[in-house]
């Protein structure tokens, strides 16, 4: 009886110290790319998204930030080069070590100089990723030189006209964003207002009311352009955040905008993106292609654009045995060709 017990807790025992590693290992690999996210964020200073940014979301392949940082952020900058002729600044270098005993003052006013000029080329940075607490998404601020609506579509447009080059193995979907404010109600407002005005004719006369006296005319003075009446559709995506319900976002949104467009939710002529994310909102209007791009989802795009890529290829080589054909067999293949219904 005594062996007995003694054997029951020696097993008793090790399945304990088992279960521990095992928990022990299991957590460390399924944190493993949050633990490196977290890294690449200390790095970049904790650098936050904030109201007046402007910047594109992208998401990614599970447990494959990092990589899809790195791979975004070089895509990005090869397309402004290539786009718009514009170069992103170097990374921000490493300091080499200094020479005390070599150092007089005219090395070290060339030193300050140099130093001045590291922070002028970290100014000129086009992309910098920005920390975000959430799985599989990112987001990269742009410099207001680079219009991010623009470079979205423009690099979407390309993987969809070149199905066989696959140039992104982690990013899915970019979403861009014009403007950046608080997610509150009067920071939604101001973000629709600065975005909107440019594409839609908007219900202006509450604000203008309250101002009252003469100098309530004035804003209707100065805006008298009228858009064309697009349709449009709004899309919001909500991340980390109650304030704002989604229903509530459309309601205000499409309370802003004039009674002249309508709201087309399969065939819209414009397409309102809105993002809000803890405590900052954004906002892009896109064209009616957002839908045939796969609202601008570049694996989707490339697994779409391949697969129609086979499909044509495989019917074209087996058209060309008949195509191949000569004289009679030609003239007999036409005739049943149109006769098929």
């Amino acid at each position: 009886m005594a062996d007995s017990k003694k054997r029951k807790e020696r097993s008793g025992g090790d399945n304990a110290e088992r279960g521990g590693k095992r928990s022990k290992g299991g957590s460390g690999g399924k944190w493993q790319t949050p633990h490196q996210q977290a890294k690449v964020a200390a790095r970049e200073g904790g650098k936050k998204i904030e109201p007046g940014d402007i910047g594109i979301w992208a998401t990614c392949a599970r447990n494959q930030e990092g990589r899809a940082t790195v791979e975004l952020k070089a895509m990005l900058e090869e397309c402004a080069e290539r786009f718009y002729g514009i170069k992103s600044g170097p990374d921000e270098p490493e300091d080499e070590p200094e020479d005390e005993d070599d150092e007089d003052i005219e090395v070290s006013i060339q030193k300050e100089l140099a130093s001045m000029d590291k922070k002028e080329d970290k100014s000129t940075k086009l992309f910098t990723p920005m920390h975000v607490d959430l799985a599989c998404v990112l987001f990269f601020k742009t410099q207001p030189t680079i219009d991010p609506v623009d470079l979205v579509h423009r690099i979407c447009k390309e993987a969809a006209s070149n199905p066989k080059v696959r140039r992104m193995r982690y990013v899915n979907r970019l979403t861009p964003m014009t403007v950046i404010g608080k997610a509150t109600e009067k920071g939604l407002e101001e973000v629709s207002k600065s975005v909107l005005s440019k594409y839609f004719n908007l219900n202006l006369q509450k604000d203008e009311g309250e101002a009252g006296g003469d100098d309530s005319e004035q804003p209707t003075n100065e805006t008298p352009q009228e858009h064309v009446n697009y349709s449009y559709a709004i899309r919001p995506t909500i991340r980390n955040h109650n304030t704002l319900k989604r229903d509530a976002v459309i309601k205000q949104i499409a309370l802003s905008i004039a009674d002249s467009h309508k709201v087309d939710l399969t065939n819209s002529d414009k397409v309102i993106l809105v993002d809000i994310y803890r405590m900052v909102c954004g906002m892009s209007v896109v064209g009616s292609d957002w839908e045939s791009l796969k609202r601008f989802n570049l694996s989707e795009l490339y697994s779409h654009n391949q697969l129609t890529t086979k499909t044509n290829d495989a019917s074209d080589a087996e058209a060309k045995p008949q195509s191949a054909t000569t004289g009679e067999d030609n003239v007999a293949t036409a005739a049943t060709d149109n006769t098929e219904p």
